[in-house]
């Protein structure tokens, strides 16, 4: 089946009228008093070879046009930027570039910060040229500070790019309940660039790996972000959170890097993936900018790119004395309560759902929460862009899907719930039903069934395993995860007990251990801990890194770090027989379990669960004593279905533990699928009769399947 996927419909940007022949150029900007557009014949090195004035229309948007046999944009790109003036830098007829004839103030009382000394590239760029570092990586020329507000950049800042681009045929992915997929959570470089092919590190080389991902069973790729950044930003960036534009693309990871064909390379990754039928979830990064704010925190010294030329007090939080708010912890808060903000990111979902994304992952997406006009954080479920987004999108003609549990065509939204700082700025279970959420209280839950064993209660396994329903509002919500990008590998969060000191910040709260270093009680740890991922209900995520115990040597937090830190060793888990390659395997039988037994994936999933102590018998849900003792040395499930019944046998003592099964139904018996405690693979088809006692290994889990034997 193929989608035909168009390019975005907003009008804001550069766009190409097919019927004037010419290139229409828009841009918002509400406190604006003059704004020029320049065109250039090169990227760098060259002033602009036109300064076109542009007229203010309706909703405070300046416009122009240029004739096509001017700009001959069909043949190569046009490299663009604005020169704007506000109340802090007034327009004189006098005026030329590089002196301060109107200068008022670098900062006044409404945080304007208007510099037109300073090209600003377009927020609707589709394509930038070049990054500030490649042309001066001091930034001095992109600062506002000292003597810096009156060094005339326009050689050499960055400039927008526009090419009109073909419609392209993208192929869809089968139809499916979000609930039946596997997140493989991967940076786009980390996951080909130590793989022997030309196109390593790039979408290209991601696009041809889309089969050995399928092959493991991952039915979702999220990559961390893809949006332009620059990775020399304060040292080294190179996960990048740290976007530029919401439009576009990081050249970095492009094979062909040619200005212009950005686009499709990313368009042809993603059908390959469809063909393979893996979605694509882009991880999007809507708290913040890279134009990162103070340099200092100096107040006249700020980084200006794009943002703070054209309208600070519009896109930043701002407070009254020229700062800006932080939550985020990266340098800036983007205004995303302010309406011309909501617009820009609505218009950038659609323009990706265009290029044939099927889901969001938001950073921080506590962020679209925020309704407040100023600093102040007021957080509301119904009248901010988080609560709205799904008739916003419904209106364009997108459809967003709702419940989880069902096969829906549209595009999915998922959220990481918090921010970094602020009041109120943990909001998981505060989102609408339509988003999903990162479960972090899972994450930390399913570490302390191996780790902290006498930290966490048989209730607390219940709440997790049947999809966190009262803290999510139901149990559609979930994103079951143990490790993410942020803070440890898998591999390492069992086997280091602090972070390393070369990690550069890193939490040093994270839940962890090394077993004194003893190699079994860490693989069986590693293969409970993913056992009970693949057994609980909700949306089961898991880094690909981990799918091969990649190491960062205790790193949590590797965001700077574009080496083998990062990049996986797919050569160790292809060796037979070795630690890499045994859990490769058992995580891939895992989903062959779970894809195989729909009751998973089945709203009733809950419903069918009985609880039992280890002497086989029901444990009363109204049995405090059993439900909220973290001593409790033993959890058993048993899942109820018509087709089979499956047995869930969780140990949380160090010592041997002889349970009892429960009762079979008549003429059956149970089989064992899994021992964590066991190193081979799973039983898919189990024939190994049981008789109704089993001995646990100390913190073992085991898996039993009742058989029909009449």
């Amino acid at each position: 089946m193929e989608n035909f996927i168009t390019n975005d419909k907003t009008t804001l940007g550069a766009r190409y009228n097919e019927s004037t022949k010419s290139v229409e150029f828009r841009l918002y900007s509400k406190n604006a008093t003059k704004v020029f557009l320049c065109i250039f014949d090169s990227p760098q090195g060259e002033d602009p070879v036109m300064v076109l004035n542009m007229e203010k229309i309706d909703n405070d948007i300046f416009y122009t046009s240029v004739k096509d046999y001017v700009l001959n944009c069909h043949k190569r790109p046009v490299y663009y930027g604005y020169m704007l003036f506000g109340p802090n830098w007034e327009y004189l007829e006098n005026w030329e570039m590089g002196s301060d004839i109107g200068f008022k103030s670098k900062v006044d009382r409404q945080n304007n910060r208007f510099n037109p000394n300073k090209i600003a590239y377009d927020p609707y760029s589709q394509e930038l040229s070049h990054l500030a570092s490649d042309v001066n990586p001091g930034y001095n020329m992109f600062r506002s500070g000292g003597k810096f507000h009156l060094i005339d950049n326009a050689k050499w800042a960055i400039k927008s790019v526009f090419y009109p681009k073909a419609n392209r045929q993208i192929a869809s992915a089968s139809l499916r309940p979000f609930n039946s997929e596997i997140i493989g959570e991967v940076h786009i470089k980390d996951l080909t660039q130590k793989i022997n092919m030309p196109e390593a590190g790039t979408y290209k080389g991601a696009a041809k790996f889309a089969k050995s991902l399928k092959n493991l069973g991952i039915t979702m790729v999220e990559f961390l972000p893809l949006n332009e950044f620059d990775s020399r930003q304060n040292g080294v960036n190179h996960w990048g959170y740290m976007p530029l534009g919401y439009f576009t693309l990081a050249r970095k990871y492009a094979y062909d890097k040619t200005q212009g064909n950005l686009l499709d390379e990313f368009r042809l990754m993603v059908n390959e993936f469809h063909k393979n039928d893996i979605k694509v979830c882009l991880d999007m990064v809507y708290n913040h900018t890279g134009e990162a704010g103070l340099v200092n925190n100096n107040v006249e010294d700020a980084m200006q790119l794009s943002y703070t030329l054209i309208d600070n007090s519009t896109y930043y939080k701002v407070y009254k004395n020229g700062y800006y708010r932080s939550n985020s912890g990266c340098g800036n808060d983007f205004n995303t309560s302010n309406e011309a903000v909501m617009n820009l990111i609505v218009d950038s979902l659609v323009f990706w759902i265009n290029q044939g994304v099927d889901a969001f992952r938001f950073d921080l997406a506590a962020a679209l929460l925020e309704c407040g006009l100023d600093c102040d954080e007021i957080y509301d479920n119904m009248n901010s862009l988080g609560a709205k987004l799904k008739d916003i999108l419904n209106q364009k003609g997108i459809k967003v899907v709702d419940n989880f549990a069902q096969a829906q065509e549209g595009v999915i939204l998922i959220a990481e719930p918090w921010t970094c700082g602020g009041k109120d700025c943990y909001q998981a279970g505060n989102f609408p039903y339509y988003w999903a959420e990162w479960n972090d209280y899972y994450r930390d839950i399913v570490r302390k069934l191996t780790l902290r064993a006498n930290d966490v209660s048989p209730n607390e396994l219940k709440e997790v395993i049947t999809g966190s329903q009262k803290r999510f509002g139901g149990a559609n919500k979930s994103i079951n995860y143990i490790a993410s990008h942020d803070g440890f590998s898998l591999y390492d969060l069992n086997s280091f007990k602090h972070k390393s000191a070369s990690t550069n910040g890193g939490s040093d709260w994270e839940i962890c251990g090394d077993y004194d270093n003893n190699h079994y009680f860490r693989e069986n740890a590693i293969r409970k801990q993913l056992a009970f991922l693949f057994m609980s209900y909700g949306i089961t995520m898991i880094q690909i890194g981990d799918i091969i115990m990649h190491t960062k040597n205790g790193n949590n937090n590797s965001f700077n770090k574009d080496d083998g830190t990062n990049y996986l060793n797919w050569e160790r888990a292809l060796r037979k027989d070795s630690f890499e390659n045994r859990i490769m395997e058992y995580i891939r039988n895992l989903i062959k379990f779970r894809n195989e037994n729909a009751i998973f994936r089945s709203e009733n999933f809950s419903k069918v669960l009985s609880y039992h102590y280890d002497n086989g018998q029901i444990a009363p849900l109204n049995n405090e004593g059993y439900w909220n003792n973290k001593f409790e040395k033993f959890f058993g499930v048993l899942i109820n279905t018509p087709q089979n019944r499956i047995y869930i046998a969780i140990s949380k003592t160090n010592d041997n533990l002889d349970i009892i099964l429960p009762l079979n139904k008549e003429k059956s018996s149970w089989h064992i699928c899994l021992d964590s405690s066991i190193f081979g693979n799973i039983n898919l088809s189990p024939k190994d009769y049981i008789e109704k006692d089993y001995i646990l290994n100390p913190q073992a889990m085991a898996v039993f399947m009742e058989v029909y034997d009449g």
